[in-house]
């Protein structure tokens, strides 16, 4: 019982960096997107609202991170990668630099 209890309690801290990527319509910006845009989000933003095909993942030179609805990310912080927030129709919500 003890070793369940300290395995569990193991588990959940080291969980603890995870969480969904939940994005309210009216989300306000992340604090790392108040910086400079290192990851290209400028670049891309017309994309909002376009089905995920439409952004070439393959083609960018940097780091990116495609977020469905619910899906969990790490929370370290890389400024060169593009963050693709999508809806539950596989829409572009958003793109942030981390």
């Amino acid at each position: 019982m003890r070793m369940s209890l300290i395995l569990a309690s193991g588990m959940s801290l080291g969980l603890s960096g995870c969480g969904p990527a939940e994005v309210a319509p009216d989300a306000p910006p992340r604090l790392e997107e108040a910086g400079p845009d290192e990851c290209g989000v400028a670049e891309n933003a017309a994309l909002v609202g376009e089905p995920v095909g439409a952004f070439n993942e393959a083609a960018w030179p940097n780091p990116v991170r495609i977020i469905p609805p619910g899906g969990i990310v790490t929370t370290e912080y890389n400024p060169k990668r593009l963050n693709v927030d999508l809806n539950s129709r596989n829409e572009i919500v958003r793109f942030w630099c981390g």
